[in-house]
């Protein structure tokens, strides 16, 4: 279900996210903060490693602790999955719990979300 999310609510990140680049990411999300709902597209990252996961969900703690919303404009893909995958986020098809039923920490990144 696409969700209608203005653009100056809608971060898009592209290209190689890695630890050197995270915080103009960090600052972006900061002068975002008040924005009632945040979403973040990182379906153009090439490539990234575990500090772009971790400022997502350090954003997405401080967002709920503020009764604020961030979201993925759609579930991981691409170098995010692999991440996520690498770090034990999400389970591996053969791995853990069923990837089909993914549990709520694992359901933020494999599934659409609504903002709503």
């Amino acid at each position: 279900m696409a969700r209608n999310v203005p653009i100056e609510d809608r971060l898009v990140l592209t290209g190689e996210i890695t630890l050197p680049s995270v915080d103009a990411i960090h600052a972006r999300l900061l002068e975002m903060a008040a924005q009632p709902v945040v979403e973040i597209d990182c379906s153009g990252v090439t490539e990234t490693d575990l500090s772009l996961i971790q400022l997502i969900l350090a954003a997405r703690t401080s967002a709920m602790r503020s009764g604020r919303t961030l979201v993925l404009a759609r579930p991981a893909d691409g170098a995010l999955r692999e991440a996520l995958q690498r770090g034990g986020f999400i389970a591996v098809a053969a791995d853990g719990p069923n990837p089909d039923r993914p549990n709520a920490e694992q359901a933020f990144w494999t599934q659409a979300a609504s903002a709503s």
